[in-house]
């Protein structure tokens, strides 16, 4: 399966070097991931380096290790203002502002060309400032962190599922998947047991800001209750009666369902009900939302390929079934995923600026390029609120959109 999909990879990246706007969008994909891996690096306020009553400090560094939860700032420097303070020797990042530090000479609705009161040059806003005087330049850069990790993460979450339940459906269809019934009231009343624990008994045991716990913990519980009580069900009763499960009937029962609600009304209902709006709970209702398209792109190709000479020669030779579907006929079924997940990316980074442009989903102190859009609603005069996120905005999306582009035609090539 390693190989398949590593020779699928290689020809998509020869397919993209064909023509040059798709080398164009490729380049540009790498400058976004660039800009939201070294966003601490690229804007801050705090320096890289200084040097203080004889002693050197690496701000931005020790900023990045609390950040990742391997190390803890020194009480002195915890709430520490590092521009107030006079340095032996200091260099700091290109743009000296973190998203949310509100400027101190009061440029608020600052124009990129107007006169600003800054110390010096080197701390101009380079692309204006919002109602509370915050750097729209460190909003954007930070920004483009939020949009590629909910845009990625999320695909990435319905790629698996969709993946799994297309697969499985394509494969077995209707009457292929049997299961002995023993495993099955087992599976269930294992998953029920997770999903109590996991999600109700747990809650109350934990702190309000541990929500990827939770729920990564709930999951957790969930798929291990299931595949232990599978287990021992199948170890203490003797019964090999199996059962036929129409799994084909059921995920696109599903599927369905989903899609019939408008999905914009789906995603502000669950958004609504979320106690605690975060990233994480974003890319978790996007992925879980956003499935079904690459489902049905799997079980449609799945529907071609078991009927292939290759898988039918692999029944004869009694190879497993599972093992059937995941090493030789999945591998040739991931092309179309490809193209779902470069779409729904994009698709992804759409619905999060909505969201928080109209101030839902989204921490009220993380940057977006959705949130420094909602600042340009109440501003109308303030231009460069609405041109630079937008432009953020458009941009990515139609990157990926011809990395799609790109994908599709070789598929249907």
């Amino acid at each position: 399966m390693g190989n398949s999909v590593h020779k699928i990879r290689y020809k998509i990246l020869e397919r993209i070097n064909r023509r040059r706007s798709w080398r164009w969008a490729k380049r540009g994909l790498l400058f976004l991931v660039f800009i939201a891996i070294f966003a601490n690096f690229l804007a801050n306020d705090k320096p890289y380096f200084c040097k203080y009553d004889n002693q050197w400090y690496a701000p931005v560094f020790k900023a990045v290790a609390v950040d990742l939860g391997i190390s803890q700032w020194p009480p002195d420097q915890a709430n520490k203002r590092w521009k107030e303070d006079k340095y032996q020797w200091d260099i700091w990042p290109p743009i000296p502002y973190a998203p949310n530090q509100i400027d101190l000479y009061n440029n608020r609705y600052t124009s990129p060309f107007s006169s600003q009161k800054v110390k010096n040059w080197r701390h101009r806003h380079w692309l204006g400032t919002d109602d509370l005087g915050r750097d729209v330049m460190a909003g954007m850069i930070w920004g483009t962190r939020i949009a590629l990790i909910i845009g990625i993460l999320s695909m990435l979450l319905a790629g698996i599922i969709g993946i799994l339940l297309g697969s499985l459906a394509g494969y077995f269809g209707n009457h292929d998947l049997r299961l002995q019934r023993s495993r099955v009231l087992g599976g269930f009343f294992g998953a029920f047991l997770g999903l109590y624990w996991g999600f109700l008994v747990r809650r109350p045991l934990l702190d309000t800001d541990q929500e990827i716990s939770y729920f990564a913990g709930g999951v957790f519980f969930i798929a291990a209750g299931s595949i232990l009580c599978s287990w021992l069900a199948e170890k203490t009763f003797s019964s090999k009666k199996q059962v036929t499960i129409p799994i084909d009937t059921i995920v696109m029962r599903v599927i369905e369902t989903i899609n019939s609600i408008p999905g914009l009304l789906l995603l502000l209902s669950i958004v609504a009900i979320v106690p605690k709006p975060s990233i994480f709970s974003i890319i978790m209702i996007l992925g879980l939302l956003g499935w079904t398209g690459v489902a049905r792109f799997v079980r449609g190709e799945m529907l071609q390929i078991r009927s292939l000479e290759y898988i039918q020669a692999a029944k004869v030779l009694g190879v497993s079934p599972m093992r059937s579907l995941w090493r030789h006929a999945l591998p040739n079924a991931l092309g179309p995923v490809y193209i779902a997940l470069a779409f729904g990316i994009s698709g992804a980074i759409l619905i999060e600026a909505g969201l928080s442009f109209l101030g839902i989903g989204m921490p009220a102190d993380t940057a977006s390029w959705g949130k420094l859009l909602r600042f340009a609603r109440s501003a109308p005069s303030a231009w460069w609120l609405a041109i630079f996120p937008g432009m953020a905005i458009f941009l990515t999306v139609t990157i990926f959109n011809l990395l799609g582009e790109a994908i599709s035609e070789g598929e249907n090539g």
